[in-house]
């Protein structure tokens, strides 16, 4: 009995032509997977320990899988290189053309800054690779110490002028959102030269307590040389933490772009005539001021030449 299934010999050639095709298409050839794109997210914050949540976007763009998916991921310390932490974690298949987003979390100390490197394998291939760095983990705040006081305003104040130096009174208006009490806390106040960031000044007060939804100006006295910018740094510390930051500015020789867009001319501020000689407008904290040589003495040769540098710098930028 003859077999009604059989194939005439063009069919089988334009079959084996057809499977030709997709071998020479690559559609069955090994896959290649990308790394999109990691973001990363503070899941705990202890006073020691930071856990963070490392989201990693993988795409399939060609091929077929030839084992099972993996995603390693680990953390560099990026001052001395050191592999702080390594985890893998197994992955559902993934499809030609499609993409997955795959979430992890590590452990790591609440210090310094990290690399994260996140790598994708398929049995033993290194297929994709992607990394991303956080910094600075020392700047969250635990959980533990998350307050509704914030910083508000920062007004300067010039209490005088004596010689080259200045003392500036700086009030602080700092508020608590929280229905609660904020309890004891200190209040750090820095001056940086803007450029430079050297500090000139710095002074800590300390508040007992501001209730909920009010107010509390606290002001502190720096001397600082006169004729710099500077950057004010606020700092808000409780049980050892920084808990708040905020900043402000303050030139006391101020830069001017002329409308030309060529030229930079720098003013000399007549200090003395902003002079304030009224008391404070709020209750605060006014602490007296050691008595103290203002910052800056190691430079001596810049001094020099900004006294004798005239009232008006200018330089012209050719085009």
């Amino acid at each position: 009995m003859r077999s009604i299934y059989r194939f005439p010999i063009p069919v089988l050639l334009l079959g084996f032509l057809l499977l030709s095709c997709v071998f020479a298409s690559g559609c069955l050839r090994e896959s290649a997977l990308t790394v999109r794109g990691m973001s990363v997210g503070a899941e705990a914050v202890d006073p020691s320990r930071v856990t963070l949540n490392v989201t990693t976007e993988i795409e399939k763009y060609e091929g077929f899988g030839s084992g099972t998916p993996m995603l390693q991921l680990r953390a560099f310390n990026i001052e001395t290189g050191i592999l702080e932490i390594e985890r893998t974690d197994v992955l559902p298949g993934i499809g030609w053309g499609d993409s997955r987003t795959a979430v992890q979390t590590i452990d790591l100390p609440r210090k310094g800054s990290y690399r994260l490197v996140a790598t994708v394998y398929e049995g033993e291939s290194r297929k994709a690779q992607g990394e991303i760095t956080v910094y600075n983990l020392d700047r969250l705040i635990p959980d533990s110490q998350q307050t509704g006081l914030v910083i508000g305003d920062i007004d300067f104040i010039a209490r005088k002028v004596s010689g080259d130096s200045v003392d500036l009174q700086t009030d602080l208006y700092i508020g608590n959102d929280d229905p609660f009490p904020s309890g004891a806390f200190e209040v750090e106040v820095k001056a940086k030269e803007l450029d430079a960031h050297l500090v000139t000044d710095k002074k800590t007060v300390h508040i007992d307590n501001i209730d909920p939804e009010k107010i509390y100006v606290a002001s502190v006295l720096l001397t600082v040389p006169d004729q710099y910018n500077y950057l004010m740094e606020v700092l808000i510390w409780k049980n050892g933490t920084i808990i708040k930051r905020g900043e402000g500015t303050i030139q006391l020789r101020p830069g001017t772009t002329l409308p030309a867009g060529d030229q930079f001319v720098t003013k000399k501020i007549e200090t003395s005539k902003f002079v304030s000689e009224e008391g404070l407008a709020s209750p605060g904290v006014y602490p007296t001021p050691p008595v103290r040589t203002p910052g800056f003495s190691a430079l001596p040769a810049v001094m020099a030449f900004a006294a004798a540098g005239g009232i008006v710098l200018a330089w012209r930028r050719r085009r």
